[in-house]
């Protein structure tokens, strides 16, 4: 009994040793399918990207991407995803803005989301047609795009919450971030179709459009 304790004792830690290198190795493909798909997704735009062509860059076995992604629209949500979660993180870090009037911080979150999004243009803009589709995964109302918009609303109703305790707004509760992420949304399709120079006639409209917005919840009303 007390071998058979031994052995079994000695076991545990070479599994969970061997577990923990399975996780790291299936971490560290995930991030290299993502690469992949991200620089060809720049590179050619989503719709002429292959499969393939991402196994291949990123050095593994066709089978083995759709195990990790089944679709290149599983792909495309989680590329969006952490696009996301690097915006979170670069607005948390950044502590200028956590002082900043609310107007400043919100007009901070989507340009530098646009500037994220930047090289990816014509990804982005094949990924708003692909979401029309209602058998999409993209599409807006999909599980899986709702996991994504979940994630966003939360983030930008904390931005409201804390301009709520500071005054700068009334209580506009959960309806606030959905108008925002319309807003944002808005923007965004204004930005794919944008010629001008620097993308200066969006930033122009989003400084304008989030000024009126801050006024109007600010006062409560139409009555500037």
């Amino acid at each position: 009994m007390k071998t058979s304790t031994r052995r079994a004792n000695s076991s545990g830690p070479a599994q969970k040793s061997g577990s923990g290198k399975r996780l790291e190795n299936k971490a560290k493909t995930r991030k290299a399918i993502l690469k992949a798909a991200s620089e060809l997704f720049a590179k050619k735009g989503f719709f002429q990207t292959t499969t393939d062509e991402i196994s291949g860059k990123a050095k593994i076995a066709d089978g083995t991407l759709f195990n990790y992604f089944p679709t290149k629209e599983d792909l495309a949500l989680c590329f969006l995803d952490e696009l996301l979660i690097g915006l979170i993180e670069w607005f948390q870090q950044e502590e200028r803005l956590q002082s900043a009037p609310l107007a400043e911080r919100l007009f901070a979150i989507i340009h530098q989301h646009m500037e994220r999004l930047r090289p990816y243009q014509d990804f982005v803009g094949a990924v708003y047609l692909r979401a029309l589709q209602p058998a999409s995964k993209l599409h807006p109302l999909s599980l899986q795009s709702q996991e994504y918009n979940l994630r966003y609303l939360r983030f930008i109703r904390e931005v409201l919450s804390q301009a709520e305790a500071r005054g700068e707004l009334p209580q506009v509760g959960d309806l606030g971030a959905y108008v925002f992420a319309l807003l944002h949304l808005a923007i965004i399709t204004h930005w794919l179709q944008d010629d001008s120079p620097g993308k200066e006639n969006t930033l122009a409209l989003l400084d304008r459009s989030l000024k009126m917005a801050s006024r109007f919840m600010a006062k409560g009303g139409w009555d500037w």
